[in-house]
């Protein structure tokens, strides 16, 4: 159930509309269920809008017409608790149906249609100095900043643009995102702010899963807009003629990934590895041949037009990889911005993605999402560990709590007591994880509020000069749902309570943070008959044990290694499980050999060298970085390297080296298996290195080796007509071509014997596609002829003089093709 206050530009209240069917006839009903209507909220711009319908009887027609006038204020709480202030842009009345739809937005008219023009900083700038200068008096301040000391030097030449879009503009060049923020008090708006986040949301580690919280994943990729170079092009800055390029510029990647010419082309040496036009298997290291975009941006300087630049080629160099989710359930704790973590087991798929756009409809609390951003996230532990992993953190976690209660004469504590006679104030600290409370004032700082009222039916003001109160409730459940009140607490074991601006205390339990207050009883030390188990510990058993007893094993050290449970006759062994282990932090602690000390992964195991020479150990190398794992091994004899694995999210590598010397190499990425290998040059003394490297195009035609693609009889043009056969595989497919089989042609029938075998290679169709080759065949008997043919990826087609072929025509026409297979 939801509420939604409807003023004037001067904050007058003009009615209230409500999703609630049972409300009184006085609160007008809202509905934002149908079409796209709903609490719309989207990550670009800081956008968020309120849509929804309001249903009214005749005799109401009149009021719903003012409350909804374009122009007015809706206030209302979303999903996430948060004050919701938004404008009506448009309204829709409708008497005869009882209806007026209306859309909102929250960035206010003042931004919307207020307009600014052209601008150029003659200095480098703040965002906020920006933003400031176009909000103008808008109203809007700027809040929360977390760039406050970054400067850049922005024009615009558009003369007529709106407040918001310029505000907007300037967010983008500075790469943060918005969101308008309102303080409101009663039903006026006491402050408008703007802030400015590096990123909205953050990541609370939900995860959503298919078949529970997900109905599918679907994949889908392209590389329209890959590049591996771009060409940039900015604005013209002022007192120039021409617009700003990156020639001249001097810049070198910190990583050593991106290299800028000196024509201003800014270039990714890696990606064009994978994607140059001249990669082929004699060549698996091009240097050249790069996909070169043209792009303009707005800066007007070339540092600026570099950071735009290498933007867009680290988001082009790759293929877009963009998935489709269709979400079956959203948690109510996802919010704008949010990451989350999508899981789909039986594809082994495990993304991270954004909540970038946020509809959620008050009228049947449901909430849809449009997710973006997705990375995939690489399993970087071992599977084992991982299991371990989860089962830690899904074994549930009991924190109990207790509620601190305490009385003074004042706000600040004074002359505290445990009883409430003839004290003015209480302060209660609900979740004090002691069970004796704090007889300090200092732990009650804040929270004093005036006593007033004998019966607890009405909340009780805060201090002098404030209009909140204080609400305690009483219930016998964690959510407040059973034997919920708010003046009777006894038998009750939670306490719950909320502060507001509303006297009258709730009677929705929803609203009150809960606590348990009430314990189990305590053990009172009977004989045992009252079954409640003794635990003991120490090396000797317990004498006179009764059923359910337990006995905790410890070492000389005092380690608790295991324990017994008393079954009424004998004590039987249990093993402490991994599973049921909770804790926040690991430190020093050593799983079967392997030490974990901060995010280092020490190893004590030791082997032999690949070449059998000597023992070799894990130095304390291990490590994870950067999402990657890397693992080396050094030689216990002279502490020389020995291998080098590298485990990320877009591969494996792993080296051999003897003596630091690189021996072999062995690397998997984006679909390809690289070997590499040192060979020694017995000519000259000398080792050189091999490389070669397999795919899955190249894996198909090696499997493709050999199949037959074609069986019949074709003539080839032998009729004097154009004739043609179109294998089942094209010859791209193929390791080196076609291998034609040809067989003499009698009396109608091609007869089984003197067979002659032509190739046709791929790299000739790849490079000559459609143009004449010449096959050159010998007969038996050493009668030799040729035949024309034009093969293309597809098919073969053959010249209709083919019958008279050159070189002994009558032998020629007696020969016809019957079998095409891959070699």
């Amino acid at each position: 159930m939801a509420d939604f206050y409807f003023t004037d530009r001067k904050y007058n209240q003009l009615g209230i509309a409500s999703t609630d069917e049972l409300a009184s006839s006085s609160v007008i009903a809202i509905d934002d269920i149908g079409g796209q209507e709903g609490d719309y909220q989207s990550v670009e711009g800081g956008y968020r809008s309120y849509s929804a319908t309001l249903h009214f009887s005749p005799d109401q027609s009149a009021q719903v017409k003012e409350m909804a006038k374009v122009g007015n204020f809706v206030l209302f709480k979303g999903r996430a608790g948060e004050s919701v202030w938004t404008t009506i842009l448009s309204s829709e009345h409708d008497p005869l149906a009882g209806t007026n739809t209306f859309v909102a937005e929250d960035a206010s008219i003042d931004l919307i249609n207020g307009t600014v023009g052209a601008y150029a900083a003659s200095s480098a700038m703040t965002i906020a100095q920006y933003i400031e200068l176009f909000a103008g008096n808008s109203g809007f301040v700027i809040g929360y900043n977390e760039i406050p000391d970054l400067t850049r030097t922005l024009k615009w030449d558009s003369d007529d643009s709106s407040i918001l879009t310029r505000i907007l503009s300037v967010a983008k060049q500075f790469g943060v995102e918005l969101s308008f923020r309102f303080e409101v008090r009663g039903l006026s708006v006491i402050g408008k702010y703007i802030d400015i986040r590096k990123h909205i949301g953050g990541n609370k580690g939900i995860y959503l899963r298919v078949d529970t919280d997900l109905n599918k994943i679907v994949t889908t990729s392209d590389i329209a807009d890959l590049c591996t170079a771009i060409a940039g092009t900015g604005g013209t800055p002022e007192g120039s003629n021409d617009p700003i390029t990156l020639k001249g510029y001097r810049w070198t990647d910190p990583n050593g990934r991106y290299v800028l010419g000196g024509d201003g082309v800014l270039r990714d040496p890696v990606a064009l590895r994978t994607w140059s036009r001249l990669l082929s298997n004699t060549n698996t290291n091009p240097v050249d041949a790069h996909i070169t975009r043209n792009k303009t941006y707005e800066a007007t300087t070339q540092a600026t037009l570099l950071q735009s630049v290498l933007s867009d080629l680290e988001k082009f160099n790759h293929p877009a990889i963009n998935y489709e989710v269709d979400i079956a359930k959203l948690p109510d704790t996802v919010n704008i911005g949010d990451t989350v973590y999508l899981v789909d087991e039986d594809e082994q798929l495990f993304l991270s993605a954004r909540v970038l756009e946020l509809t959620y409809s008050y009228s049947n609390e449901s909430g849809t999402a449009t997710l973006g951003d997705y990375l995939i996230q690489a399993s970087q532990v071992d599977p084992a560990y991982r299991e371990l992993a989860d089962q830690i953190k899904n074994i549930p976690k009991t924190v109990q709590y207790y509620p601190w209660i305490r009385y003074a004469d004042d706000d600040k504590g004074t002359n505290m007591s445990a009883f409430p006679a003839n004290k003015k104030y209480m302060a209660i600290v609900p979740n004090a994880k002691s069970s004796v409370p704090s007889d300090n004032p200092d732990d009650y700082a804040g929270k004093w509020a005036l006593i007033q009222g004998k019966d607890g039916a009405d909340g009780k003001p805060g201090p002098a000069g404030t209009s909140s109160y204080l609400h305690t409730a009483y219930a016998n459940s964690i959510d407040g749902s059973q034997d919920f009140s708010t003046t009777d607490g006894n038998g009750k074991s939670y306490f719950g309570q909320y502060v507001d601006q509303t006297q009258a205390d709730s009677t929705d339990p929803t609203k009150y943070s809960w606590a348990l207050f009430k314990g189990t009883d305590g053990r009172d030390g009977k004989d045992g008959s009252d079954n409640v188990p003794v635990i003991t510990v120490g090396a000797a058993y317990p004498s006179g044990p009764k059923k359910g007893d337990m006995h905790w094993l410890t070492d000389s050290s005092g380690v608790v290694t295991g324990y017994y449970t008393y079954d009424g006759s004998a004590w039987n062994p249990y093993k402490i499980d991994a599973k049921i282990l909770s804790a926040e932090t690991f430190n020093g602690m050593t799983f079967n050999g392997v030490t974990f000390t901060g995010s280092k992964f020490i190893s004590s195991f030791k082997g032999i060298k690949p070449d059998g020479t000597a023992d070799f150990s894990v130095h304390g190398t291990t490590t994870i970085a950067d999402g990657s794992i890397v693992t080396d091994t050094y030689s216990d004899t002279d502490n020389t390297h020995i291998t080098h694995v590298v485990m990320d999210q877009f591969g494996f590598l792993s080296n051999i080296y003897n003596k630091g010397t690189l021996m072999a190499s062995t690397q998997m990425s984006l679909g390809m298996l690289t070997l590499g290998s040192s060979y020694q040059d017995y000519a000259n003394t000398k080792p050189y290195w091999v490389t070669s490297s397999l795919d899955a195009l190249a894996i198909t035609r090696l499997n493709n080796v050999g199949a037959l693609l074609w069986q019949g009889v074709n003539l080839l043009g032998w009729s004097g007509a154009d004739q043609e056969v179109t294998p089942s595989k094209p010859i791209s497919d193929c390791l080196n071509g076609w291998l034609l089989v040809w067989s003499e042609y009698k009396n109608g029938v091609a007869q089984d014997y003197d067979y002659i075998v032509t190739p046709i290679y791929r790299s000739y169709v790849q490079a000559h596609s459609g143009k004449q080759v010449t096959l050159q065949m010998v007969a038996y008997g050493a009668a030799s002829f040729n035949k024309k043919v034009f093969p293309t990826n597809q098919k073969i087609v053959g010249d209709r003089n083919n019958s008279g072929g050159a070189g002994n025509p009558s032998v020629a026409g007696n020969y016809v093709l019957v079998n095409v297979f891959t070699f």
